[in-house]
């Protein structure tokens, strides 16, 4: 008597368990098409506001990038990096500091490694069928010098509210996987007052 119910449990939970044909597998956060390697660098236009205190130029790049990574590789390496090309900026030019996972206050650096970072947010992504894992970075980066005067500071502000430069960022797994290429993408970076 057992075997039989036993069986016939089996057999209800097989034939309860066939899937619908218009029903689709998603993640929890969206369903896209396209073309992805297994990294990629998404960024949309990059802002540094500006104002001047007293003889004071500030200045903060509020970092806005996307990582859209293949679940699969994410979870074989070690870390993955992630940084950011000031050299054909204006703000090449200036110091700048940034706070750290752990409260440090960094001068003219900032931790690559995304293990070390506090991340604005990480989901799942379903791309053509495969997982990628979506990993939005957001850090600012403060900048201040001092010049003589208030109208010193005023000139150089309105010299860069006339500038838009090209930031460039680049991204690798770590350790270096041959098969997977490091990316690289840029983003307009314009300057704004405060």
């Amino acid at each position: 008597m057992k075997k039989l119910l036993l069986s016939g449990f089996v057999a209800l939970a097989l034939v309860s368990c066939k899937k619908d044909k218009n029903q689709d597998m998603q993640s929890s956060a969206s369903v896209s098409t396209g073309t992805y390697a297994s990294l990629n660098i998404k960024t949309s236009g990059q802002v540094v506001k500006m104002a001047v205190t007293s003889n004071v130029l500030n200045m903060v790049y509020n970092e806005d990038v996307t990582l859209v990574l293949d679940s699969a590789n994410l979870a074989q390496d070690w870390a993955v990096h992630l940084k950011e090309d000031f050299t054909g900026t204006q703000l090449a030019n200036y110091d700048y500091n940034s706070m750290t996972k752990y409260g440090v206050n960094a001068t003219n650096w900032v931790d690559d490694n995304l293990k070390n970072i506090v991340l604005h947010s990480s989901k799942d992504t379903l791309i053509n069928n495969k997982i990628y894992v979506k990993k939005r970075v957001t850090r600012s980066f403060i900048y201040q010098k001092s010049f003589n005067s208030s109208a010193d500071a005023t000139v150089v502000l309105n010299q860069l509210l006339k500038q838009t430069d090209i930031i460039a960022f680049s991204s690798y797994y770590a350790p270096v996987d041959p098969e997977v290429a490091a990316t690289v993408n840029t983003a307009k970076l314009t300057y704004v007052k405060m």
